[in-house]
């Protein structure tokens, strides 16, 4: 069931979203009474679930948001994608997108749009100032330069930090608090600057993204979901809440300073499930005699199959790769139904780790899907594909490849169903019909905020307006 905005008729309104990357719906509800702001949305406008993409990756997820399409219409599969033609693999970045994003919509419809620090942003011609997130070359550093200028009077700042360092993630373990210390700083700066420039720049549509929901989960989600088989309340615990109080605190201030006439979301990619053990996926192969390794390291041009850790299978297809052995159609088709079948049925520790295993055409639609892996594994909750090492160099006869004791003890995108690791999705705004639940994929957002700027939706978009959300509007 959705919302219900009454009476808007021919009602000019604006559109500001705050972003949490990986804030979560179950901790949203589990701490709502110590979070008076998402309460309000709750009881007042609409609170509910965004269903992320395939996978449930920052990268695709915000991609997705932004594009209001699949992957197989924007082109972003993965954090990591091969190069077609090669063996080679490369980090993804905002120029491999491969359609218009919201902003550049908004700002050819005459629009004014401010954007800070979405992952996947980049340095584009719109009407109004951007500030680029996670994966971009230029994250951090606003464009144009009179924004950067004003940010650098105001502030004494260069470039925003938008996230942590990678120093300070890599060191969490041994040194937990300064990853919370670190994080709070960011946080509080970021929302300094963003409240800053949400008052004094002028815009139609301005979004904000704040990433530290996801670090936090990832590595401390045996502390906050009773799910979780290690689940152990500890200071972490009241950390993590005190950090989700501190983002309801920043919704609270965005609120009291948009005017009247604006629709405020609080919106996040994807959400979290518990980790316990990861699969390597490349000795499964190997024990399916696709995988040939040589001198210890994984042998693409000999193999016929291969993983990066992502539940992401590739293989090696005559004509498509260098030295591709495998013969499109019937061979291909025959290896790729042999992976699911074995994927499966495997079974570790009396427990089935992969829900489901899906061809790319099957999950995918659009110009761009020969790009992604010939198949995707969904993991059940609990588990996820390894990603160190890749595989591991010596061949068990119990055939178990499994890390006990991983990194994270949260995730989201090894692959997992997307209703496994929901994300947040509310509205706020005049004439909201209050106390009504929400539930979205997170490509139907862009066409939704188009709808309530007056703007054409395109026609190549899978989302589609919230219908509920805007009823009654002229």
């Amino acid at each position: 069931m959705l919302c219900v905005l009454e009476g808007w008729g021919d009602q000019k309104v604006k559109v500001a979203i705050i972003g949490f990357d990986g804030a979560s719906p179950l901790l949203i509800e589990k701490w709502i009474d110590d979070l008076p702001t998402f309460k309000r949305f709750k009881e007042e406008g609409a609170l509910g679930l965004s269903i992320p993409s395939v996978p449930a990756q920052t990268p695709v997820a915000w991609t997705t948001f932004m594009t209001g399409k699949n992957p197989g219409k924007h082109g972003i599969f993965s954090f990591s994608m091969r190069r077609p033609g090669t063996y080679e693999r490369g980090i993804i970045s905002p120029t491999s997108i491969k359609s218009k994003t919201l902003w550049r919509i908004l700002s050819e419809q005459g629009k004014k749009v401010g954007i800070i620090n979405v992952p996947m942003s980049n340095y584009e011609e719109i009407r109004g100032f951007i500030i680029p997130g996670f994966v971009s070359r230029y994250e951090g550093v606003p464009y144009p330069l009179k924004v950067k200028k004003r940010l650098h009077e105001k502030f004494g700042i260069e470039k925003i930090a938008g996230d942590l360092e990678t120093d300070v993630i890599d060191k969490v373990k041994i040194d937990p608090d300064n990853f919370f210390i670190r994080l709070n700083e960011i946080t509080d700066e970021l929302s300094e600057i963003s409240l800053f420039l949400l008052e004094e720049e002028k815009w139609d549509f301005f979004m904000t993204v704040f990433m530290g929901t996801d670090r936090i989960q990832h590595f401390f989600w045996e502390n906050l979901d009773e799910r979780h088989p290690s689940y152990k309340e500890s200071m972490y615990t009241e950390k993590a809440k005190q950090f989700y109080m501190k983002m309801d605190r920043i919704v609270a201030k965005f609120l009291s300073a948009v005017s009247e006439d604006t629709v405020t979301i609080v919106l996040s990619d994807h959400g979290f499930c518990p980790i316990k053990k990861e699969i390597l996926m490349n000795n499964y192969l190997q024990e399916l005699g696709l995988l040939i390794t040589k001198n210890g390291e994984i042998d693409l041009e000999k193999g016929k199959a291969v993983s990066y850790g992502y539940g992401d299978v590739w293989l090696n297809v005559e004509d498509r790769e260098p030295k591709g052995i495998i013969y499109p159609g019937a061979e291909y088709e025959e290896t790729r139904l042999k992976i699911i079948r074995t994927l499966r049925n495997l079974k570790v520790d009396d427990e089935h780790p992969i829900k489901r295993v899906e061809r790319r055409e099957d999950i995918y639609w659009g110009p761009y899907v020969k790009e992604a892996p010939d198949l995707t594994v969904f993991f059940n909750s609990g588990w996820q594909a390894a990603r160190s090492p890749l595989i591991e160099g010596v061949k068990r006869e119990d055939k178990r490849y499994v890390i006990d004791n991983p990194r994270w003890s949260g995730g989201h995108d090894g692959t997992h169903e997307p209703e496994d690791v929901p994300g947040i999705l509310g509205f706020l705004g005049p004439t909201i019909q209050g106390k009504k639940s929400l539930r979205a994929h997170l490509w139907d957002v862009a066409p939704t905020i188009l709808s309530l700027l007056k703007t054409p939706v395109p026609n190549d978009m899978d989302g589609k307006p919230l219908t509920a959300v805007l009823s009654q509007q002229g």
